[in-house]
């Protein structure tokens, strides 16, 4: 009701529960992924990462973890409406490299792959 309220109702879709064989096409219609909430490791930042889409997450818990300190992505006070507004902002403007798909997309799966994570596992197997 708040989006039709301020007149962006046409603009915002709140898509609720999206089973996962439907995720990537939501994500390829988005022009971002913004949740800048409190929660454990953010696997929905990886996703739309991985879809080429710029994410924001709060900057207080485990969901920012996958946005490497904000080399990815933007981390903002979750209660701070003005901080999400702004990075939002920055974010359609689409100026920053935090927005470039293609890059996002070789950044994340460099560091977040099955290959990469598997890399990373024996690294620490090795040395324990």
């Amino acid at each position: 009701q708040l989006a039709k309220d301020l007149g962006v109702g046409d603009r915002v879709v709140f898509a609720g529960f999206v089973p996962t064989p439907e995720l990537v096409e939501h994500y390829r219609v988005a022009d971002a992924y913004v949740m800048p909430s409190q929660e454990g490791f953010g696997i929905v930042y990886l996703e739309a990462m991985a879809c080429g889409k710029p994410v924001l997450s709060g900057d207080s818990d485990g969901s920012a973890d996958p946005l490497q300190d904000g080399q990815l992505g933007w981390q903002v006070p979750y209660r701070d409406p003005d901080a999400v507004a702004a990075a939002c902002i920055e974010i359609l403007k689409g100026e920053d490299q935090r927005c470039d798909g293609q890059w996002l997309r070789e950044q994340s799966l460099g560091l977040f792959s099955k290959e990469a994570l598997t890399k990373q596992l024996k690294e620490l197997l090795d040395t324990a």
